[in-house]
């Protein structure tokens, strides 16, 4: 079992305990606040009080044995900085710190950070995304290379993939399509139902209503907001 450390129990750093825990990770989350400690200590897997810029509170608590820490300081730049320097010292291998400003942000890819995050920009950017481009969504999986998922355009339907050739012309690959397979639920009604191909064999044919996820270059990733 994966195990990770969360440090700040605000509403990012709550929402990603409880996400690791319900995805089956074992979660260490440290909180200064007493008060939220109480509030929280009984929902995952170890909840300490514990000032996460002293290093040796950091080694009593094995934080050096975890496979990831999540750094979720509220506006406190200088303890978020601080603490990624520590945890970095501590050779956590992988490092996702919540930045409140571009600056912040730089800072912290500088000193180690693997990811920086800014939720509420994130979470606006991905709204908007999914308002000016509907069908479309994308995610930055490191530096230059994000994931894509779009639906199907007219052009692709009825087309076995390898002769979409998305490869050469686009500058990407596809790791998964999704297709809604009609099914009858418990109230006679007809629905959908997901099913995930991944990864997809080069004769798997697109058809209307499919989702394709693939990964490209970031910058390549517009080529694809306005297919229909």
């Amino acid at each position: 079992m994966k195990n990770f450390a969360v440090i700040g129990l605000g509403r990012f750093g709550t929402a990603i305990a409880r996400y690791l825990e319900e995805f089956g990770g074992e979660v260490l989350a440290i909180e200064e606040d007493p008060e939220k400690v109480r509030e929280y200590e009984n929902e995952f897997t170890s909840v300490v009080e514990a000032d996460a810029t002293d290093i040796d509170a950091l080694k009593d608590l094995g934080v050096s044995d975890v496979e990831a820490a999540v750094v979720s300081i509220g506006t406190n730049m200088a303890a978020s900085i601080l603490i990624t320097l520590l945890l970095k010292e501590l050779k956590v291998p992988l490092l996702i710190v919540k930045a409140q400003s571009p600056l912040h942000g730089n800072v912290l890819k500088k000193i180690g950070a693997n990811r920086v995050v800014y939720p509420e920009k994130d979470v606006a950017q991905s709204i908007s995304r999914q308002l000016v481009w509907p069908g479309y969504n994308e995610l930055e999986l490191a530096p230059n290379l994000a994931m894509v998922e779009i639906s199907a355009p007219k052009k692709f339907i009825g087309k076995e993939l390898h002769k979409l050739e998305i490869r050469s012309k686009y500058n990407a690959n596809i790791i998964a399509i999704k297709k809604k397979k009609p099914f009858i639920n418990n109230e006679s009604h007809s629905d959908y139902r997901e099913k995930i191909i991944a990864p997809p064999e080069a004769e798997t044919t697109i058809e209307r209503g499919d989702s394709i996820i693939l990964v490209c270059p970031q910058n390549e990733a517009e080529k694809f907001r306005e297919m229909k």
